[in-house]
């Protein structure tokens, strides 16, 4: 007769391998209870020395999710748009540099309010001719965002930059190395965390999400938890942003000020009409979306303010002399509920519209003030 311990031991085995296998069936469930990885529908990255990745060239996709469907393209030079003209005397182009906003994010590229400016500009300025670059990258941060419009701004030689800035980006800046050139100048972004896949795909790096022990799903649940938890002690929440007084934060709060220094310094010196302006969140518009920052509690965070980081990220281009276009109250001025997507929090197409409605006038002094 075997010893009571032996029994003991093979019982808890036993039970343990059970909570694990049951624990395995519910990740594996929870990964394809959408029918499809997300991501994976999104094969049109690869990766680049100056700016981590970039998207690939002459791409054409289908993008499902549960509120819209998206056809994506991209060109020879790996912009969501058709070929770009060659330049001309009498054209004037004006260059749009963004993350998923300007991107178009959920709508069709005739649907973007870089398009949709365009048409404007062509109604309020007869004869004026205007060539479009829209080089936004969805998930793209401020520093990428300006590696990315040096290199534009060299190849197309643009008279206004029309810059959108998103503040949750701030956030992703804390896992950038930035790579200076000898006189101090942002060249480059690294991430060590960032991986393109062999299809394109854009992943975060680590054996554990990409390779799990047995393909373990739960493995790879736990892995992506505490990935989460890392960013979440390194940066914070996104709502601690709307919270004053909060020091986990404002090194990237500094970093984002040089940055925006930087940016307002390189077009100035070379002439270029710079358009910044602040894409706010759903929350901001609406008052609704929370879960688009991160909260899925029932009701709202207390002690909050949700106009906090816009006025946070206008102080370092008052500082730099330049003036930055808030959208958040003329938005909310204009029927904002159906301007977003609401469980996504991107703009819709009457979104779009109606940022490009605001910047026009914008646009028209910028364009007016470089003779064009």
């Amino acid at each position: 007769m075997l010893p009571r311990w032996v029994f003991v031991v093979a019982v808890n085995v036993a039970a343990i391998a059970l909570v694990l296998g049951a624990g395995e069936l519910a990740a594996r469930w929870m990964a394809g209870a959408n029918g499809v990885d997300q991501d994976e529908q999104l094969p049109m990255c690869r990766s680049d020395a100056l700016t981590i990745w970039r998207y690939r060239p002459d791409l054409h996709l289908t993008y499902r999710a549960p509120e819209f469907e998206m056809q994506i393209r991209t060109n020879a030079g790996g912009l969501r748009q058709g070929p770009i003209a060659a330049a001309a005397e009498d054209v004037t182009t004006v260059l749009f540099i963004g993350d998923s906003f300007t991107f178009g994010w959920g709508v069709a590229e005739e649907q973007r309010y870089s398009e949709v400016l365009a048409r404007l500009m062509a109604e309020r300025r007869p004869g004026t001719r205007l060539r479009i670059v829209n080089a936004g990258h969805w998930m793209y941060t401020f520093d990428q965002q300006l590696v990315l419009m040096k290199e534009m701004i060299e190849r197309y030689k643009p008279a206004v930059v029309v810059q959108g800035f998103y503040w949750m980006h701030i956030r992703s800046l804390f896992n950038h190395r930035l790579v200076r050139a000898p006189d101090g100048t942002l060249r480059a972004v690294e991430d060590p965390k960032i991986a393109v896949s062999d299809r394109g795909v854009l992943k975060l790096r680590s054996d554990w999400l990409e390779r799990p022990p047995l393909g373990s799903q739960l493995v790879s649940l736990v892995a992506r938890a505490i990935l989460n938890r890392d960013l979440r002690e390194k940066a914070g929440e996104w709502v601690s942003y709307m919270r004053p007084d909060q020091p986990q934060n404002e090194t990237l709060w500094a970093l984002t000020g040089e940055i925006v220094a930087e940016t307002a310094r390189t077009l100035r010196a070379d002439g270029i009409a710079y358009l910044p302006f602040l894409v706010p969140t759903i929350i901001e518009v609406t008052g609704a979306g929370w879960p688009t920052v991160g909260w899925t509690a029932a009701t709202p965070p207390a002690d909050v303010d949700p106009t906090l980081p816009a006025a946070r990220l206008t102080a370092p281009f008052v500082a730099n002399d330049t003036t930055v276009v808030p959208l958040a109250a003329a938005m909310r001025d204009r029927a904002g509920a159906g301007l977003y997507f609401p469980r996504d929090g991107h703009w819709t197409a009457d979104g779009h519209a109606i940022a490009a409605e605001i910047l026009a006038p914008h646009l028209d002094r910028a364009l007016a003030r470089q003779g064009r």
